[in-house]
């Protein structure tokens, strides 16, 4: 087999994939080649470039006027970006650990697996392919279409058709990056990481110039009329949270680190710091150069800065948020295919989702699902951010407690078990306890979606039990064998190596 101009390809042989003893013997033979695997291509800074450009995105453009909007005063909104943060922080340290314990891709699905078994890491999956990822990358992909439209239209907002279409073509062209090469996808997070931080140090140099001026009048009394209620403060932590959604992005591709315990937590700690004082510089700039009233009546206040700065200039923008949330569809994108593919592997996903090209050496079955699903969300008209927001948040923080209950478990079960990278025992009950409170409120602020969200997790417990039954019909089998082997064709996919 010749080798990629892109990639380093392993050795490989034409062996025949023996038939399993439960499939058909009149269905075609799946063929494999072995010494197929994910390549090790993440270092350091392309671990910190992949938080960083995936936890900046539209959260930090979107979310500010929802916060302020819910917890009533400017203080207070500041103490729950910076709280997010912490919260953040605590995690990753939390997650960094079970990192580099459990070093398998996956995150939350991996170390679910490994403490709990497969029922509750199958649901995790089940969640994240079909609902949770793909409505993110759908939802972002639209903000980036809405901000590279909107330069086109300056006097209304772009056509909802226009819209689509670009949002179309920003899902189809990280997928083909994420298809093509490991390394290309890398290379344009990192890339576009750099784009968004050039788009922030422009936002915060705006803001620290009119504080240089002595424009300090929207800082004061900046607790004023805060909000008390703990649920409604809750509802302000979902909506901050989403802003730093991705944080837990490297545990995803812990198997393509090349030093995964040295790295990881380095990488996490680094990106988690530059995150946090980028989002409250950021807002402070907001506040410093709109006001409250101002935040409040932006529909995306980094323009609104923009259009009372920046006069003919302000295009520009439009230009970085667009590069912004395409550096983030790209990062979720590249997860998104690394959990699909990592459930398969372990068999509660159909085979061919765990297969590799074995020219590239990418997850491409899996990336082509979770793209095709994104599509799917994308098309149809109706997306509501807040909805997904309150949504995404409950299925997220429910899983992201059971890995942190996870971690409490291991140490208590596996207490031999290889640990490179220890946390105070105090974090993980302390993120359980709050994972808790983040999953308990919003019944109170948002009863109907967190008890939707709640019936769409249930719901993948009869597709589990279909995947694992011994009494699936032989036609199914039948036909399925027979689609895999043709895909294998057409795309040259196949099972990776096991070590």
């Amino acid at each position: 087999m010749s080798e990629s101009p892109d990639n380093d390809v392993h050795n490989t042989s034409n062996t025949p994939l023996k038939p399993s003893e439960e499939a058909d013997p009149e269905a075609p033979k799946v063929q494999i080649q072995s010494k197929v695997g994910l390549e090790k291509r993440v270092t350091l800074l392309s671990g910190i470039s992949f938080i960083v450009g995936t936890v900046i995105g539209s959260g930090i453009f979107i979310s500010p006027t929802g916060i302020l909007g819910t917890t009533q005063s400017i203080g207070l909104s500041l103490m729950v970006w910076f709280g997010c943060g912490f919260l953040a922080l605590l995690a990753c340290l939390c997650y960094t650990e079970l990192g580099t314990a459990v070093q398998k891709s996956g995150a939350e699905y991996a170390y679910l697996m490994e403490a709990f078994g497969p029922i509750p890491a199958f649901l995790f999956a089940w969640t994240g392919i079909i609902i949770n990822r793909p409505a993110i990358t759908a939802i972002v992909s639209l903000i980036f279409a809405e901000y590279v439209a909107k330069p086109f239209f300056p006097e209304c907002a772009p056509p909802p058709a226009v819209v689509k279409l670009l949002g179309l073509a920003c899902i189809v062209t990280v997928t083909g990056i994420n298809c093509w090469s490991v390394r290309w996808a890398t290379r344009v997070q990192r890339i576009f990481t750099y784009a968004k931080l050039l788009c922030i140090a422009m936002l915060v140099i705006i803001g620290v110039v009119e504080l240089c001026k002595g424009k300090t009048e929207n800082l004061q009394n900046a607790f004023e009329g805060s909000e008390t209620d703990p649920a409604k403060i809750g509802f302000a932590f979902y909506i901050g949270l989403w802003a730093y959604d991705g944080w837990n992005s490297l545990n995803y591709c812990t198997e393509e680190m090349k030093d995964p315990a040295r790295d990881m937590p380095k990488a996490i700690i680094i990106g988690i710091s530059i995150i946090t004082g980028c989002y409250l510089m950021v807002n402070i700039a907001y506040i410093t150069v709109l006001g409250g009233a101002g935040i409040l009546a932006s529909e995306a206040v980094a323009v609104s800065i923009g259009d009372v700065y920046l006069g003919p200039m302000k295009w520009i923008i439009p230009v970085f948020v667009a590069a912004s949330t395409f550096g983030t569809v790209n990062g979720v994108a590249f997860t998104s295919g690394r959990l699909t593919y990592t459930a398969a592997r372990d068999g509660l996903l159909p085979s061919m989702l765990a297969m590799i090209q074995v020219k590239r050496l990418t997850p491409l079955p899996s990336m082509l699902l979770t793209s095709t699903i994104a599509i799917c969300m994308l098309l149809p008209p109706g997306s509501n951010f807040m909805s997904l927001v309150g949504f995404f948040s409950f299925a997220a923080w429910l899983f992201y407690g059971g890995s942190f209950a996870a971690l409490l478990w291991l140490r208590y079960k596996k207490p031999e078990m290889p640990r490179p990278y220890r946390v105070p025992i105090v974090i993980p009950i302390f993120m359980l306890l709050a994972s808790m409170y983040l999953c308990i409120a919003p019944f109170v602020a948002k009863p109907i979606g967190s008890t939707i969200a709640c019936l769409i997790i249930l719901a993948g417990l009869p597709f589990y039990f279909f995947f694992k039954s011994p009494y699936v019909p032989k036609w199914f089998r039948r036909y399925f064998e027979s689609f895999t082997y043709g895909s294998q064709k057409l795309f040259n996919i196949a099972l990776a190596d096991e070590d």
